[in-house]
């Protein structure tokens, strides 16, 4: 197996346990607050991959190399939760799969990647299908599986900072001799600073009672190992070996698996406008991997128009 196939294996791993994010999330809210929650998560995950952060080889100015990464992640986390907290996991899953889009809209002015006609055209298709679930609130009021349209927002802004997260991670780790333990950790522990600063000036209480309850300790744990720190040094490495249009596919993968764990476990519905917005960010999506209909789709459409 090849160190691009390995990587790519990697990367549908950590999709396929990232796809129970939301349900997971919405676990420990039962409990928590969302920025109490995100404080438990990540501060577990740092106790647990601490001693290995201390035995990995650490190059000059790590930190000043890293902290970016850190700090999209954090933006990632906390928009998450908030959004998560006001609104359905699927809107979640969903407004993810426009990542690939964003990917591809900002990797020229980062990555110096160009923009194809089919990505453009996907875009603007993808684009609109993401307006069609974040305004669906306005349209489709009183639907509770809707959401609510300050959890939507919060919820692109989780998106934003996600698509800088990839584009810069293989932009910083294509060019320093950084391990992925070493990136994870530094990512970790810069959303347990802030997760928890930000718990604190809500006046929310960090020693929660919820602490003693087994089943809310059980999914911490999980959320800890299964969706943090495994999750994001498989994504670290894969991303390492792979370009960012290609590590940010992985949310196709994520979204089919997240609408079935949140159908079981939620019991969450999709309206016909949810299904329809959705419908048009796949079809955008498509477009902008560069297939051979959609590049023949995108010539026709360009040349028509000439």
């Amino acid at each position: 197996m090849t160190t691009h196939t390995k990587a790519l294996v990697a990367i549908l791993i950590s999709a396929g346990l990232w796809a129970s994010a939301g349900s997971v999330s919405k676990l420990l809210f039962m409990e928590v607050p969302p920025f109490v929650a995100a404080s438990h998560r990540f501060l577990l995950a740092s106790l647990i991959i601490f001693p290995f952060f201390l035995r990995t080889k650490k190059p000059k100015g790590f930190w000043r190399a890293l902290l970016p990464l850190g700090l999209f992640n954090t933006g990632n986390i906390l928009f998450y939760y908030l959004g998560l907290s006001l609104t359905t996991a699927n809107t979640g899953s969903i407004l993810g799969t426009t990542i690939p889009i964003s990917v591809a809209l900002f990797s020229p002015l980062f990555l110096h990647e160009p923009i194809q006609k089919n990505k453009l055209v996907g875009i603007c298709i993808g684009l609109i299908g993401a307006l069609c679930i974040v305004l669906v609130p306005m349209i489709d009021k009183g639907n509770v599986a809707s959401g609510s349209l300050l959890g939507n927002i919060f919820m692109v802004g989780s998106l934003l900072s996600w698509t800088m997260y990839i584009i810069f991670s293989r932009r910083i780790l294509l060019h320093g001799n950084f391990s992925p333990i070493l990136s994870t950790s530094v990512n970790i522990f810069t959303v347990t600073i802030a997760a928890t600063i930000a718990a604190l000036l809500a006046g929310q209480t960090l020693l929660s009672p919820a602490l003693s309850v087994p089943t809310y300790t059980g999914v911490l744990l999980y959320a800890a190992i299964g969706i943090t720190i495994v999750t994001f040094f498989l994504f670290q490495w894969g991303v390492q070996h792979v370009s960012a249009s290609t590590a940010s596919l992985k949310e196709y993968v994520q979204l089919v698996i997240a609408v079935a764990i949140n159908a079981i476990i939620l019991g969450e519905r999709l309206t016909l406008t949810y299904i329809l917005g959705s419908a048009l960010i796949i079809v955008g999506v498509l477009f902008s991997t560069g297939s051979k209909l959609s590049k023949k789709m995108a010539s026709v459409l360009f040349n028509q128009g000439e």
